[in-house]
């Protein structure tokens, strides 16, 4: 088994780190859309997909709002679809995507691979499906599942990983998958954990978005400002009990996960 990381769409917002882990509170820093793209014996992978080739050359308004404001790059070369080609592999290969989460940012390649079965938490296909905030009308976009994908929806429960509730994991070919709720930033957020050859990798989507957040040295000092940190940590409802459960699992098992998040650019 093989796994490739990928940048499915650079951002520059203001607020957030940059690569060296510095920054100003009135200057863009720079962020990725990290996804994965996994090579199993039953096909290809996706955990997350970032933008898609409608995205960047003719988005909806809201995400062209979207990318705006977050300074995103609109580079259809950073698409999974044109990378998983640039790696010489067919799209249609794509037989499975997992989600974090539903968000324009991270389902946005969606309508890039019909064929593929799309996994996600049964709540989040809910709220996705049937918004109950401004928040979920302008984040979930229609566009997006409007060619009629393949759901597979997953329980919040059925399984543990290290410890922490989980559906039951998902298999394809020789290759392991754990969904571990983390909810806040969407009624079905989940962190996607992955069994590599040595160990796991844990893709926490939107846990989380600057690392030292959930590190073992503690207290950290946001780069930008306790109040900028407030201030996107409230606006993208990022519950910082999450981080502590985050740390409690890397401090006693970091030698067997590791973990990153969507939007850090290191």
């Amino acid at each position: 088994m093989r796994v490739h990381h990928l940048n499915c769409g650079t951002m520059r917002p203001y607020g957030i780190p940059r690569k060296d882990g510095t920054g100003r509170f009135f200057a863009r820093g720079e962020g990725i859309i990290h996804c994965l793209l996994v090579e199993t014996g039953e096909g290809l992978v996706l955990v997350d997909t970032g933008w898609g080739l409608r995205d960047c050359a003719d988005p909806a308004p809201v995400v062209a709002q979207f990318m705006a404001i977050g300074g995103c790059a609109r580079n259809p070369d950073e698409t999974a679809v044109r990378q998983v080609t640039r790696l010489g592999f067919d799209p249609a290969d794509i037989r499975h995507i997992l989600l974090t989460h539903m968000h324009l940012d991270h389902a946005g390649g969606l309508p890039d691979f019909p064929a593929a079965t799309i996994h996600l938490a049964e709540s989040e296909l809910v709220a996705c499906l049937h918004p109950r905030s401004y928040m979920e009308r302008f984040a979930y976009r229609p566009e997006h599942w409007a060619h009629g994908p393949r759901w597979q929806t997953h329980p919040a429960r059925g399984s543990r990983w290290f410890g922490l509730e989980c559906a039951p994991p998902v298999r394809i070919g020789e290759a392991e998958f754990a969904m571990i709720p983390f909810t806040g930033h969407t009624r079905g957020h989940s962190a996607i954990a992955v069994r590599a050859d040595d160990g796991w990798l844990l893709h926490c989507g939107d846990l989380y978005g600057y690392p030292p957040q959930v590190g073992p040295v503690q207290p950290y000092k946001y780069p930008n400002g306790a109040l900028m940190e407030a201030v996107i940590t409230t606006g993208f409802n990022m519950p910082r009990r999450h981080w502590i459960t985050l740390r409690d699992l890397l401090r006693k098992h970091g030698d067997e996960v590791r973990a990153f998040c969507s939007h850090a650019a290191w």
